[in-house]
């Protein structure tokens, strides 16, 4: 039979009210009653029920994490666990957990996050992309849901942290034209994902600052984010003949395309690529430049903005947008 708050108090001598304010640390126990209590749950091995605890207090400890639409881009990305990392290392400092979104659609994505907020299963909210015209990101700003979104979204009005990726995109341009190269082409995806976009804009950048010509055959957006994606775009689509330096926006598809490069001994095209975290250049082939994005820091960032947005002493109308440093590797 499992045991009961009244089963504790009983065997501490107190009234089971006692036991759930010290369940709940309240301040008006003394810390001699919360010692003694506490003592008792744990020789009886006494587990309280966070979730009724938290109905009670009106806080359930709890962040729902807002993911995108399954693929198997981002099952595979480094990104998305690296960022998990940096969630979970926070999280667990302040002994709170995480409830995942579910949905095959948006319109089944909808109706969770609706429930979950609705019925005050979670606090807050951390989206894990940013997308234009959200319609899960409106709904929390309608009824006042605190969220933060990892990412740059098309919206100020709300909380984010994100690389700066104008600039991530402009430093890996700039880094291939200080090596000699002088034909680059943009290995993007899909323009609509803003941090596609916004790397594409520094890649602009960069060649007319450094005075090259922006071709826009040597653009290439419109593709998945799979290696063998990469891949096959080296083989069949890019003009490499024409190509001594190439900025891939996504990791795995830079995986793919070097992949491809290798089989090819008459090439000599330089890469950079954005990667989720330091690598080991021992896993590295070639010794390829990248840039770290410390993708853990921004997990992490995004829960301390959460819990800043839930202290009523901090929040405010004020939104914090926050760009996490990136740092280059073997320029």
């Amino acid at each position: 039979m499992a045991i009961t708050i009244r089963d504790v108090a009983k065997r501490a001598g107190v009234a089971p009210s006692t036991v759930s304010r010290v369940i709940a640390d309240n301040p008006s126990i003394s810390e001699k009653t919360k010692n003694k209590v506490r003592t008792v749950m744990k020789e009886m091995n006494y587990f309280p029920n966070i979730y009724a605890q938290g109905l009670a207090s009106a806080h359930s400890k709890t962040f729902g994490l807002v993911l995108p639409l399954a693929s198997d881009a981002f099952y595979q990305n480094p990104f998305f666990p690296t960022v998990l990392r940096g969630i979970n290392f926070e999280m667990a400092k302040h002994d709170y957990s995480i409830l995942l979104s579910v949905g095959l659609d948006d319109d089944q994505r909808r109706k969770h996050i609706e429930k979950i907020v609705n019925g005050k299963q979670v606090e807050g909210l951390i989206f894990l992309y940013a997308s234009k015209n959200d319609p899960l990101l409106r709904f929390a700003q309608e009824v006042n849901c605190p969220a933060v979104v990892i990412g740059s979204p098309d919206n100020t009005k709300v909380h984010f942290v994100d690389n700066d990726n104008d600039l991530i995109g402009y430093q890996a341009t700039a880094s291939l034209i200080q090596q000699g190269c002088q034909r680059i082409a943009y290995i993007g995806g899909d323009m609509k994902q803003f941090f596609i976009a916004d790397r594409h804009k520094g890649y602009e950048r960069a060649l007319k600052d450094h005075e090259l010509a922006y071709d826009p055959k040597r653009i290439y957006n419109d593709f998945a984010f799979l290696p063998s994606d990469g891949y096959n775009l080296a083989k069949d689509t890019l003009d490499l003949e024409n190509i001594d330096g190439m900025v891939i926006s996504d990791e795995l598809v830079s995986e793919g395309i070097r992949a491809y490069l290798e089989t090819q001994d008459n090439l000599n095209i330089k890469t950079v690529t954005f990667s989720a975290f330091k690598q080991d250049q021992i896993s590295r082939k070639n010794n390829d430049a990248y840039i770290n994005l410390n993708s853990h820091i921004i997990g992490a960032r995004a829960v301390d903005i959460l819990f800043e947005a839930l202290d009523p002493e901090q929040a405010s109308t004020r939104f914090i947008h926050e760009y996490v440093d990136a740092d280059p590797h073997t320029f």
